[in-house]
């Protein structure tokens, strides 16, 4: 039983860190660790908290690779950048990660608006979009699995 409570508060610290960290799946990490405390700990944790927490994992992933995209979307990027910040992303994401997901959304989105023909300043904003879409995620992954992390606290010691 304490190995599973052990190894769901190494989850939820990991769920944490991975919430700023690209590579790693922090709300992923966070949740599997609400199921180590549901079976460590016996009633902490009922399954409807479960099934809600597994529900806005699954929307936390789903949105994960749209919003950046929404982003630069939002600044004016033409289907160009648009394809530019999702091809950027993906080949940052496997030649550079963790951060290359960032950056090369960002480049991406720019080289996108460029080749389409738009001026320096507008391509820019594209890229900037991109950024506040990805910046914003990270900051909604970091809330979700901090209140994890509290609720694990809590319930393990209460």
């Amino acid at each position: 039983m304490y190995a599973l409570l052990i190894i769901g508060a190494v989850l939820m610290i990991l769920g944490i860190i991975g919430s700023v960290m690209p590579a790693m799946p922090g709300p992923i990490l966070g949740f599997l660790g609400i199921i180590f405390l549901h079976y460590g700990k016996p009633d902490s944790v009922s399954i409807s908290s479960l099934i809600v927490f597994g529900s806005i994992v699954v929307f936390l992933l789903l949105i994960d690779y749209f919003v950046p995209i929404f982003g630069a979307k939002f600044s004016g990027a033409s289907k160009r950048g648009l394809f530019g910040a999702f091809l950027g992303s993906l080949i940052g994401l496997v030649y550079f990660p963790p951060l290359g997901i960032f950056v090369g959304a960002f480049l991406g989105a720019v080289a996108g608006e460029l080749i389409g023909g738009k001026k320096g300043p507008q391509a820019l904003k594209a890229g900037v979009g991109t950024l506040v879409g990805s910046a914003s995620m990270i900051i909604l992954q970091t809330i979700f699995s901090l209140f994890l992390a509290v609720y694990f606290f809590i319930k393990l010691f209460s």
